[in-house]
């Protein structure tokens, strides 16, 4: 029996949702599908697994360590590291067999003395700086970077990507002067027959608003999982959440009149109420900032969060509930019956970006997968 506070995953949304941008840029643009995060709290080793059954070409992790984690759990599909690198981590990345990102020619010279130690090519991508300000060499200086790369030893140019910094904003000017920018370094290394097979560039937002970005690759994150960037981005794609919050009702009380409820008296009951305890809290990525502010469904019906979010519970209103019990499922991201709360929904309550609420689930959180396919429902523990 798994802890009665989990996440739900939908592995058919997922299928869905790839489907969705496969049709969305066409059969002639590869996917890599992004997992780092825990595939944005989605589960790495579940989500990639399903994504590679699927047609994806290679999956996109930020740090050395998401690598080495999917390797031992068997994976063995091409991995982009996307993050930065240290010099003492080269070692590491060729036993696992990963692919850096390349951006600095220093570090480029040591992997490529690395991979000749070892007998090994290294596949590498380049990095270009468009206009994110991240690492990756500067577009006006990537062409240059690119032939002294072409003559190190043990170093195989399989891509060359940029990032979008704005491509979920209505407003496409930046986003258009990035694309420029990296036509120019692919056309640059055209004209001196360099041939870099994967070029990357476009993100959930520029997958759905930015079809020139798409290149020979795209890179979806936050839209496998069913949610959307910002505001200011289509809905034409038809994705759908994959992710569900759920609790139980661990306790309830009745409460008076000048009754308080958890930690600094932070709440008064000014009435006669139904409180209901819930065992999740901050700890498990439910952001305290909601305290007084949240809501959940229960039966079919929003209940508002009273009193402080604790570290491991928190409380509802539930006098309006009819019928409520201890035991009920509690939806917090997700729907149940008519109603339904979006993580996109939590995120703007709280000015920040659903990509936080995803990734913030956290890892006590057991992530039970439902496979509409299969009819079933497993936990990978």
């Amino acid at each position: 029996m798994h802890r009665p506070t989990w996440v739900e995953i939908d592995l058919n949304a997922l299928r869905h949702n790839l489907l969705a941008i496969q049709r969305k840029i066409g059969p002639q643009v590869k996917i890599m599908g992004i997992v780092k995060a825990n595939a944005y709290g989605h589960g790495d080793y579940e989500v990639s697994s399903l994504l590679l059954k699927h047609g994806v070409a290679m999956l996109g992790i930020a740090i050395l360590e998401e690598g080495i984690q999917l390797r031992n759990k068997g994976i063995q599909a091409p991995l982009l590291l996307l993050g930065g690198i240290f010099e003492e981590q080269i070692d590491t990345i060729i036993e696992y067999n990963l692919i850096p990102s390349v951006y600095d020619l220093e570090l480029a010279g040591i992997l490529s003395k690395r991979a000749q130690f070892f007998h090994k090519i290294v596949n590498v991508h380049v990095y270009v700086d468009t206009g994110m300000g991240s690492i990756g060499v500067r577009y006006d200086k990537a062409v240059e970077f690119v032939k002294s790369l072409h003559d190190m030893k043990n170093l195989s140019l399989g891509g060359i990507y940029t990032h979008c910094s704005c491509s979920d904003e209505k407003e496409s000017t930046y986003t258009d002067l990035q694309i420029s920018r990296f036509r120019e370094v692919l056309a640059g290394l055209d004209a001196v027959k360099i041939c870099i097979p994967l070029r990357h560039m476009a993100n959930s937002g520029a997958i759905i608003g930015h079809p020139d970005a798409h290149f020979t690759m795209v890179r979806p994150g936050l839209s496998l999982y069913g949610l959307y960037p910002s505001d200011e981005v289509s809905r034409d794609i038809g994705i759908r959440p994959v992710m569900c919050l759920k609790t139980r009702i661990v306790h309830i009380k009745d409460m008076d009149a000048d009754d308080v409820v958890g930690y600094g008296r932070a709440h008064k009951i000014t009435k006669p109420t139904r409180v209901a305890t819930l065992p999740f809290g901050y700890d498990d990525g439910y952001n305290r900032l909601l305290s007084g502010q949240g809501q959940v469904i229960i039966r079919g019906t929003k209940a508002s969060i009273i009193g402080r979010v604790c570290m491991d519970q928190c409380f509802i209103d539930i006098s309006h509930v009819q019928g409520a019990t201890v035991g009920d499922e509690v939806v917090v991201y997700g729907r149940q019956g008519q109603e339904s709360i979006s993580i996109e929904s939590v995120a703007r309550q709280r000015n920040t970006i659903p990509y936080e609420i995803a990734c913030n689930v956290s890892k006590r959180v057991p992530r039970v997968y439902v496979d509409g396919e299969k009819g079933e429902a497993y936990s990978p523990d």
